[in-house]
């Protein structure tokens, strides 16, 4: 419904001319705006305008047009107007307006043409409601500011292709290192990996999609050739006759992620590993082969060339690098360790690289003391120790460092059921099983003297047993200077003892022989009395092991030649025939 006031202003207008209010009411009584009027089907905002606002009529679409002109509070409006009442149309695009409705300000938008109307007595003005449109416009573009906003903060990166694979649109701020303008118009699958299916065609990557693609996995080189997983979600782009043109996607950067993923399985497979170990160690008797599962077991858990578990010895000065325990792969130098233990002595692990490679040493304990070592060798090309590494050596350490001391206790009990306790020779028993070991070995020959002591029972008679003892011992210690490397010195019980001398034929174990004699006639100081001197029955026999002789005949021929000298008169030698396989005697 129009308005139509006779007059609508300001109090201040009171004072019109008679020809204007003739205007006013011509305006009203011509009804323009009302049925079958000029402007009564206008789909949009229609008001008449005087001078200083006044404002002659105006449609209900109008009407916050209309309050705002006559309050006087839009200047562009005002001056939009008196240009048209001065004969020059004018526009307002849009005419931002803010009015009350329903007890609420309320923002509203309109395109505003001012025409000049009556001869330039009055102005028109029409308008279309662009609200609605303006806040979807607003809404839209806010929308993709947020989107824009939020792959430039993340890691993603949009892109699009074109029908060759191209690169068509970057993110503005680029990506993989790259500035957008220089993937613009390059191959994307030319950031592909060579060894990744999608690179050679074998499969259709995100950047080619010819159907909708979600979340793949495809690995990438950025531009300082390091490699990266991105995780790509593709749609196709096709023309309006349904032809493929390209793909648009995204892409964000996982690599820190599956990095991530993949530092825990291998935590979690070190974990079985030192779980394995554990059991192993708590399962296995012999301490010698759990050493040596423990270092076949670490070898590829740490990627290593070599690993080797050494005991320490008493040295002057400290503990010294013994013997290998227990070796995998090509360890590190003995040499090289050797020079490192010193500075083990305030820490607990020692770390060297070189040109050559990495070497980790890593001390073991057993009840607060060092009693060994680890020591883990990487070769060169190799990346440095992590703190995996170091963590799983720390772990393993403490069971080795058990198993060490086991294996020290099982040896030397091993060495005192082997050793005679008055003199530190070999017994019976270690005396046999080391022959044992040499002649299983092969090619050893020598000579075997069976050895008894003449008048021993008048010693202990005559001065005690303390004597007796003493007198064994000079027998021990004369035997001790007789003896090379290889050759073995026993005490087989009472007053038996024996020599197995390596490397003698004949001749030389009767020289040998006749010089043991002169050389025991020092225990004469022993004697129980003159008449009964102390001295020793030598019976030797040489060993060939290309004649088959087993050990115990060896023993029989040795055993019989002695009692052969003690016949003789005692403190003599006597030499047994030589083996004949056909009857055990020459």
């Amino acid at each position: 419904m129009a308005r139509s006031p006779a007059v609508s202003g300001p109090s201040s207008d009171s004072d019109l001319t008679e020809s204007y209010r003739r205007l006013v009411e011509e305006n009203a009584s011509g009804a323009l705006l009302s049925a079958g009027g000029a402007f009564a089907q206008f789909p949009g905002a229609v008001l008449l305008a005087g001078h200083n606002g006044i404002v002659l009529s105006a449609n209900d679409l109008a009407e916050p047009i209309r309050q705002v002109l006559q309050a006087g509070r839009h200047e562009e409006l005002r001056t939009a107007v008196q240009a048209a009442l001065g004969g020059t149309a004018a526009q307002i695009n849009p005419l931002v307006l803010r009015v009350s409705e329903a007890a609420a300000n309320t923002e509203r938008a309109f395109d505003v043409v001012v025409l000049p109307w009556a001869d330039g007595t009055v102005a028109l003005l029409l308008g279309r409601d662009v609200t609605l449109e303006r806040s979807l416009r607003a809404a839209l573009v806010e929308s993709r500011q947020r989107y824009k906003d939020l792959v430039e903060i993340s890691n993603d990166f949009a892109w699009e292709t074109d029908a060759e694979g191209c690169f068509v649109f970057v993110s503005p701020r680029g990506a993989l290192g790259y500035a957008a303008t220089e993937l613009v118009g390059r191959p994307a699958h030319a950031l592909l990996l060579d060894n990744d299916p999608l690179a050679d065609g074998a499969a259709t990557s995100p950047f080619t999609a010819r159907a909708m693609v979600e979340e793949a996995e495809i690995w990438v080189r950025n531009a300082a050739g390091e490699q990266l997983c991105l995780l790509s979600t593709a749609l196709p782009l096709t023309a309006e006759g349904g032809n493929w043109i390209g793909a648009r996607g995204v892409c964000r950067d996982i690599t820190a992620l599956r990095c991530h993923e993949a530092e825990l399985a291998e935590a979690r497979n070190r974990e079985r590993l030192f779980s394995y170990i554990v059991n192993m160690v708590r399962r296995e008797l012999d301490p010698a082969r759990m050493l040596g599962a423990t270092a076949e077991a670490l070898m590829p858990a740490m990627a290593l060339t070599g690993l080797s578990v050494h005991a320490l010895v008493e040295g002057d000065g400290g503990g010294k690098l013994g013997e290998a325990l227990a070796e995998a792969g090509k360890p590190a130098h003995a040499d090289l360790l050797a020079s490192l233990l010193p500075q083990l002595a305030d820490r607990q692990a020692v770390e060297l690289h070189d040109a050559s490679g990495d070497l980790l040493l890593r001390a073991t304990r057993y009840r607060d003391t060092t009693n060994g070592l680890l020591c883990a060798w990487r070769a060169s090309g190799t990346q440095g120790w992590t703190a995996e590494d170091r963590s799983l050596l720390d772990n393993i350490a403490g069971q080795v460092g058990l198993a060490i001391e086991q294996l020290a206790r099982q040896t030397e009990m091993e060495e005192l059921s082997m050793t005679d306790p008055l003199t530190g020779l070999n017994n019976r028993r270690g005396f046999v099983e080391r022959l044992e070991q040499q002649v299983a070995a092969g090619g050893v020959k020598g000579a075997l003297f069976y050895i008894d002591l003449d008048n021993f029972k008048r010693v202990n008679d005559t001065h005690g047993h303390q004597t007796g003892d003493e007198a064994l011992l000079d027998v021990a210690a004369l035997l001790k200077d007789q003896i090379r490397n290889g050759d073995l010195a026993a005490r087989l019980g009472g007053d038996e003892f024996a020599l197995f001398l390596t490397g003698m034929d004949r001749s030389a174990a009767e020289r040998k022989g006749e010089q043991l004699l002169k050389v025991a006639e020092r225990l004469r100081g022993f004697s129980g009395d003159k008449d009964h001197p102390l001295g020793i029955s030598l019976g030797a026999a040489v060993y060939d092991p290309r004649t088959g002789e087993s050990l115990e005949a060896l023993f029989h021929r040795a055993d019989e030649a002695m009692y052969a000298a003690k016949r003789a008169g005692k403190h003599k030698l006597a030499l047994a025939s030589d083996y004949d396989r056909r009857g055990g005697h020459g």
